[in-house]
């Protein structure tokens, strides 16, 4: 049996693979769009974005939601060893990715007819979403069978390759629709990979079975696709729509960089608090009167990492964009700066909502995600015509804000009730603001690309040192955090935190200052 320190070290390497896997396509999506940016133009760019986000938008609210559905209710159903049940799942599973992808291909058709330019380009996000739907219909039942590990490696090398397949279409000479047919050509061979995996094990026919109730199916997948659709408005660049409305594709182009940059650190934070969620989930169900303790100590690493985070994306962030799509978009740059506030913002938000989305309790997430897509649609509509990007980063941070507090009064009220102590994270504080301070210094004395690498070693630097003497997080927080760590991430963290304070011998019986009991920074 494992033990409590081995679980542990499981979920964060899981997180930390979670938070690469997530990362790296991220990392290739970007260089894609320095590369058409560059050789294309930003008008292209922001084409390329608009249809990128619509059609995220539309394979996640009416394909991803029904894997996400189906692999809960199919594993389910796998371990309770229910055949004639899991037939009619398995069914029904292939036939709402199906009509998913349909819906998904009509919609991007029709708005590509609807626009009298790049039409080729909603075309071909049409076939690949459908494509997409199928690929998604036989991984959902392969996942429910082994887990997420096989198929998410397959996506992941899918991932890696699509950018790199559409960097050489476009030096080839095949325009931005050679990015598109690039995607939609390895979206074709990611299907043919998991068609095969799946087809090797036998579904159960639902011939001569009871067909189960579909309705409890059903709520399940709306819950689903309505929490994916609140996600979409809120954190996923809906701005992109009212910018393409009432500017130009210059505008959407600025946007979406600035967004693209931000949204690294975001997931690395993301990953990570889902990693961790399992076990302070599961504490709830046994002791919920205990999961406090464990949520502070969650939020208190999550805080102090976004600090940094947001030091460094706010210090260095602006002029790594002008270096790499060039002085074009320094507006990109001074969005980058702003929206790096959402890393103060998103993550305490997405720490309560994996909470209570682990637990069961759906209700309050939706309401305090609905209310933020309200408020990121009303801001939107009424701030972007007038202040173009800059009211969509308004909208963006507006909604983040709303989300994020109303599932905190919720938790609140619930009786969970964070513990971070207000000195801590005045250290805390200061040691990002130094870090970003040193890589700020160093972009004014350095320019061009050398400037850029320069920032992010005395960013690097700085953060070491006061981490070795001040700590990043608590005494306790650094113990916890050393001993849950996997492998050598766990050994360099210890080596740049504090060492111990040394303390005297005392009587027998008798406790030393700071020993276990006495009174802790937290």
């Amino acid at each position: 049996m494992q033990s409590g320190l081995d679980t542990r070290k499981g979920a964060f390497a899981g997180g930390l693979w979670n938070a690469a896997s997530a990362v790296l396509p991220m990392g290739a999506t970007l260089v894609l769009s320095v590369v058409v940016s560059r050789e294309l133009g930003p008008a292209v760019l922001g084409q390329q974005s608009l249809v990128a986000y619509v059609n995220s938008l539309m394979v996640s609210v009416l394909i991803f939601s029904f894997t996400s559905a189906s692999v809960q209710m199919l594993a389910a159903t796998n371990a309770g060893d229910d055949r004639d049940r899991l037939a009619w799942l398995s069914r029904w599973s292939f036939a709402a990715h199906l009509t998913g992808g349909l819906v998904s291909a009509l919609l991007l058709v029709s708005i590509g007819f609807a626009r009298s330019d790049y039409q080729a380009l909603w075309f071909l996000a049409a076939a690949t979403a459908m494509v997409d739907s199928i690929g998604w219909a036989h991984a959902s039942r392969d996942i429910a069978r082994h887990g997420w590990g096989p198929t998410a490696s397959r996506r992941l090398v899918a991932q890696a390759v699509s950018p790199a397949l559409a960097i050489a279409a476009v030096y080839a000479g095949l325009g931005i629709e050679g990015v598109f047919t690039a995607q939609l050509v390895v979206a074709v061979v990611l299907l043919l990979v998991l068609r095969r995996v799946d087809r090797r094990t036998q579904t159960p026919s639902v011939a001569g079975t009871d067909r189960p109730a579909w309705a409890p199916v059903l709520r399940l997948w709306s819950m689903f696709s309505l929490s994916v659709l609140i996600t979409q408005i809120v954190e996923r660049r809906l701005e992109l729509v009212f910018l393409d409305w009432f500017h130009s594709p210059e505008t959407v182009a600025m946007f979406s960089v600035a967004f693209n940059v931000v949204g690294i650190p975001t997931m690395v934070s993301a990953a990570l608090i889902g990693a961790s969620m399992p076990a302070i989930a599961a504490r709830h169900a046994r002791d919920p009167g205990s999961v406090t303790a464990a949520l502070s100590r969650a939020a208190r690493v999550v805080v102090a990492v976004n600090l940094v985070l947001t030091a460094g994306t706010i210090a260095i962030g602006p002029r790594l964009v002008t270096t790499a799509y060039g002085e074009d978009f320094a507006e990109a740059g001074t969005l980058v700066r702003l929206l790096g506030l959402t890393l103060l913002i998103l993550p305490l938000g997405h720490l309560y909502s994996a909470l209570w989305t682990g637990t069961g309790h759906l209700r309050p997430v939706l309401i305090a995600g609905g209310a933020g897509a309200v408020v990121d649609i009303t801001l939107a509509w009424t701030l972007v015509p007038p202040f173009a990007a800059s009211g969509a980063v308004v909208a963006s941070l507006g909604a983040a804000a709303v989300s994020a507090g109303l599932i905190a009064v919720h938790t609140h009220r619930r009786g969970i009730r964070l513990e971070i102590s207000p000195g801590r994270l005045a250290v805390t504080t200061a040691i990002a603001l130094a870090a970003g301070g040193a890589a700020h210094g160093t972009l004014l004395l350095v320019g061009g690309l050398a400037g850029v690498v320069l920032a992010v070693v005395a960013f690097g630097l700085v953060l070491a040192v006061t981490v070795r003497f001040l700590g990043l997080v608590g005494r306790e927080d650094t113990a916890w955090l050393a001993g849950t760590l996997p492998g050598p991430v766990g050994r360099v963290f210890a080596g740049l935190s504090p060492r111990p304070a040394r303390t005297a011998p005392t009587r027998a019986g008798g406790r030393h200052r700071g020993s276990p009991g006495g009174p802790s920074d937290g």
